[in-house]
């Protein structure tokens, strides 16, 4: 089981002393290594110096042996075998000198081919007690003879300096990261706090305060963005909330109606004693009702599968004619009980690629709507012609609807699609519907991708046109 913390602070803290450790850590290492590596050279130029006076100092005495003449020493401390191995070789191996801080112990073998390549040699070993050392090699001709001569230092002072630095700067470190994680922490309440600001105030906005805003302080930041967004959000659903308001209101005033004439009509019926037809036509007015409010239940019900998205498309190619005349099959008989005629014209070959059912569901509401608003005995003008789009780049099929009805005024025209919406509130619903033909015909032009336009002024009828891409 992993140990995560609840908050994000802490997490942030946490990760920021993650960060610094392993800043402190690397740091560290690379000080510890410069520090090492400076040590090693300072302690490589010793020896050459060191190098360059024995070579001076060195001689072969009248019994062959070669010595190291240290007479001009006055003070014994001073003296520069003190701390150093040294140790001189001719160039077969042969050991022709060795001082006391060997002790007797070999200083690196037999001579190597590298030793005589490079002015001074330098090298790591070990010598047989376990000293490590670092070692300097370099051939000089003493008294007309050539010596391989080998200095030594002990690099186990470097080795305890290098310990006591790192000691001293790992003591530190608990303190630097208790300062870093206490740091770290004020930072990141810090930067949280507009955070949990926004959070206070969301939590504060209920159904009733909606139209409540969060401050953008600086709308450039990561903060103010998700202001912003959370700003968009809540208008958003501010309009959401007014629009399923209205439309429960709506639904409510328009269910309200056929349900209080089916129970008046059961009631009057209920009265008195009636004749066998007088129950029949009781009946009959009480069968017409929920025939309409089966009708406006089946569109309601349309309407809220369209706007979950759970309504499937089944695109098929056909000519929009055959949907026209279609269309124009189930208006004709309500036509014909007015006197009206329908006059189709256009191109019989444009094809769109369009659920037929919900095509021709669009196109019937609008046929129904030009001939409940024509007067009897009008004409209704259907047209299909192709259209280029001069906006877009584009072939449309466009489906023209006018009626010679009293029209509709400019400013009523964008509200036309409402739901609900009648141009006259005091129409009865015999004439004027429920109010969600348009509606359904508008959501079912979209969906496929195309537009539905109002072409109307007051007095001289109404255009309504169907803009659908061709296939």
């Amino acid at each position: 089981m992993s140990f995560r913390p609840t908050y994000i602070r802490s997490r942030l803290t946490l990760s920021y002393i993650g960060i610094f450790s392993l800043v402190i850590v690397l740091y560290v290492c690379a000080t510890c290594s410069i520090q090492y590596w400076e040590l090693n050279d300072q302690l490589y130029r010793a020896e050459v110096q060191d190098m360059e006076t024995v070579e001076g100092l060195l001689y072969f005495s009248s019994d062959g042996k070669i010595r190291l003449n240290e007479d001009y020493h006055s003070h014994p401390q001073s003296r520069l075998l003190l701390e150093r191995f040294m140790e001189v070789l001719d160039p077969k191996g042969n050991v022709l000198f060795r001082n006391e801080k060997l002790k007797g112990l070999a200083l690196g073998g037999p001579p190597l081919p590298q030793e005589s390549m490079a002015s001074h040699f330098a090298r790591r070993g070990q010598l047989a007690d376990g000293t490590h050392v670092l070692s300097v090699s370099h051939y000089h001709p003493v008294q007309g003879k050539r010596v391989l001569i080998r200095i030594a230092y002990s690099t186990e002072p470097l080795r305890r300096r290098l310990i006591e630095l790192i000691a001293a700067l790992t003591l530190v470190l608990p303190v630097a990261l208790i300062g870093a994680g206490f740091a770290g922490y004020r930072v990141a309440g810090k930067a949280l706090n507009p955070l949990t600001a926004m959070a206070t105030l969301t939590e504060q906005i209920t159904a009733s305060r909606l139209s409540s805003r969060i401050p953008v302080e600086n709308p450039n930041d990561e903060f103010g963005h998700m202001a912003r967004v959370l700003n968009g959000l809540l208008e958003r659903l501010g309009e959401s909330f007014q629009k399923l308001k209205g439309f429960t209101s709506d639904v409510s005033h328009e269910l309200r109606t056929p349900l209080a004439s089916i129970r008046s009509v059961g009631e009057v019926g209920l009265q008195r004693s009636q004749s066998a037809e007088e129950y029949r036509d009781i009946i009959g007015s009480m069968l017409e009702e929920v025939a309409r409010l089966s009708s406006m239940i089946d569109t309601l019900l349309t309407i809220a599968h369209a706007d979950s998205g759970a309504i499937k498309l089944n695109r098929t190619v056909f000519p929009l004619m055959d949907v026209v005349e279609e269309s124009v099959g189930v208006v004709g008989v309500l036509a014909e009980e007015k006197k009206q005629l329908i006059s189709v014209t256009g191109d019989p070959t444009l094809s769109v690629s369009a659920d037929r059912g919900f095509l021709r569901m669009a196109v019937i509401n609008l046929l129904d709507n030009a001939v409940k608003y024509s007067p009897p005995s009008s004409r209704i003008y259907v047209e299909v012609e192709y259209l280029k789009s001069e906006v877009a780049s584009g072939h449309y099929a466009r489906l023209a609807i006018k009626d010679e009805g009293p029209g509709i005024p400019s400013a009523e025209a964008s509200r036309v699609f409402d739901r609900f919406y009648r141009l006259d509130e005091g129409r009865t619903r015999d004439s004027g519907g429920a109010g969600l033909g348009l509606a359904i015909a508008k959501w079912s032009v979209e969906a496929h991708g195309g537009q539905i336009l109002l072409d109307c002024a007051a007095g001289r009828g109404a255009i309504f046109k169907i803009q659908l891409p061709l296939a």
